[in-house]
């Protein structure tokens, strides 16, 4: 076979989906043309959908260094790719310098400025995100893909009224926008609308009747309103015809957790991980659960290796400290939970918990420390700070000092009952 019949084969089998097929097509396409940019970026996303990222990079990387030493314009696809590849592959940084030159080289490039604004959410920067999604939406007013993730991203930043209006906006334009329903009837699921959510579900399902996530939603509303028989059926049909089968298992175990259906929680959570054991969430987010039922060593099997594979994820240093708290592993409860700090550094719920581990372990001198970090930089009218900190100067032998903390912090709680009998407590051990 000759190039283009080897390409058109590798063409029909990626809109069949077929990506081990389409990937031999690709490869023997190069081998026939190795400097085909064509080929090359279709052959690096195959790579992509079969989650071979490593190769994908190298064949990107490597064409666009050869337009470059060849003084020739850089493909701009082969660098959208290349950022959406980084993406995926969990590496943000890279992601967002790819694709912030991608836009350089193309100011009006949709999707190059969508896949950035995607890179910017993902870290977190949902300030330099929602700035890009906008620009766009007032330059180019009937871009209706990026008014969706602008409407997405504002729905997760709590912006719901906007973001329902942007929805109803993008329907009345294309009444057979399937995101648009399925983002619509989350948004109505939010406000407890569920009947309303239901007909976006449904109205999805008249477009396609197999969509996985009109199904996951339907089985959610059902778990609400409904029965557990309706909503089983729907998970099923999620399932079945869903890519991303680990994360609706994990959402499910997430969702039964939730509801304090511990049995199905962890069977869901465990189906997930037999399909993708090293999902950082997943293990996480069973780790948790696995907390909560008091059962720490289980846990720590469980956030240990998510922090294995995910080494910059706070949630997961956290809920291993909490195991670790709860078998009085003091040492490693203070290590991950300083490391989980150290992602996220502002957390004062964690800093106080900190600042307790240090005096279950005669760290006083380390706890009135954290108290006070937390009272000076954080919150100067934290209670559980002051509670803190005048158990640690009691127990740095400066009574007076803890009683005169007590005194304040009696003047600011005169109506919370919880807290002036915590106080009582602490006088009486004082005083004891």
């Amino acid at each position: 076979m000759d190039f283009q019949e080897v390409y058109a084969k590798g063409n029909e089998a990626l809109k069949q989906k077929n990506y081990k097929e389409a990937r031999s097509f690709f490869e023997e396409a190069i081998k026939i043309k190795p400097n085909d940019i064509y080929a090359i970026n279709k052959l690096a996303m195959v790579c992509k959908e079969l989650g071979d990222f490593e190769k994908a990079k190298s064949l990107l990387d490597n064409s666009i260094g050869t337009q470059r030493s060849e003084g020739k314009k850089e493909d701009l696809y082969s660098n959208y790719l290349l950022g959406n590849t980084y993406l995926e592959a969990g590496d943000v940084d890279k992601a967002i310098e790819t694709l912030e030159h991608t836009v350089e080289l193309n100011p009006n490039d949709r999707y190059a400025r969508n896949s950035l604004a995607l890179a910017y959410r993902t870290k977190g920067d949902y300030e330099k995100c929602l700035k890009m999604l906008r620009d766009t939406a007032r330059s180019d007013p009937k871009d209706l893909y990026n008014k969706l993730s602008l409407a997405t991203v504002l729905f997760e930043n709590g912006e719901i009224q906007e973001a329902e209006k942007l929805c109803k906006e993008i329907i009345s334009k294309e009444s057979k926008n399937v995101q648009a329903y399925i983002l619509n009837g989350r948004i109505l699921m939010e406000k407890c609308d569920y009947q309303a959510a239901m007909k976006n579900f449904n109205q999805v399902l008249v477009i396609d009747n197999e969509n996985s996530d009109a199904h996951y939603y339907i089985g959610r509303i059902c778990l609400e309103t409904s029965t557990e028989e309706e909503a089983r059926e729907h998970f099923n049909l999620a399932l079945a015809s869903s890519d991303d089968k680990a994360s609706i298992l994990t959402n499910l175990g997430i969702l039964y957790y939730g509801r304090d259906d511990y049995a199905k929680a962890e069977e869901h959570f465990t189906l997930a991980l037999n399909l993708n054991e090293n999902d950082g969430y997943t293990l996480s987010q069973f780790g948790k659960m696995l907390v909560d039922l008091n059962r720490p060593e289980e846990a720590i099997k469980y956030l240990k290796k998510a922090v294995e594979v995910s080494p910059d994820y706070s949630f997961a240093y956290y809920n291993l400290a909490k195991a670790y708290q709860s078998i009085k592993d003091f040492p490693n409860a203070i290590y991950n939970l300083m490391f989980s700090l150290n992602y996220e550094p502002d957390d004062v719920y964690s800093i106080n918990i900190l600042g307790r581990m240090f005096l279950e372990v005669g760290l006083n001198d380390r706890a009135l420390k954290t108290f006070d970090e937390i009272i000076n930089e954080y919150d100067n009218e934290d209670k559980y700070a002051y509670l803190g900190k005048a158990e640690a100067l009691f127990a740095l032998g400066e009574s007076n000092k803890a009683n005169q903390v007590l005194n304040y912090l009696v003047s600011k709680s005169k109506s919370d009952q919880q807290i002036l009998a915590k106080i009582e407590s602490l006088r009486y051990k004082f005083n004891k």
